[in-house]
């Protein structure tokens, strides 16, 4: 689905956004964000991002320049 050129996605961006998301595409989509960048979300801390923008600035704040 996020590989689909059809879709463009903003910082404004939600799951509600995109048709077919669902809680495993979240959670596939969360496992892949930690395998690409090295890090780890905590608790409920990915389910609690609410936009792409959100995503964003998560990954500002975790990934090392």
């Amino acid at each position: 689905m996020l590989g689909d050129d059809s879709i463009a996605l903003t910082d404004e961006t939600t799951g509600a956004d995109l048709p077919g998301w669902d809680s495993i595409m979240h959670i596939n989509t969360m496992f892949s964000i930690e395998e690409e960048f090295g890090i780890q979300f905590v608790g409920d801390e990915f389910a609690r991002l609410n936009s792409i923008g959100e995503l964003k600035e998560a990954l500002r704040r975790k990934v090392p320049e």
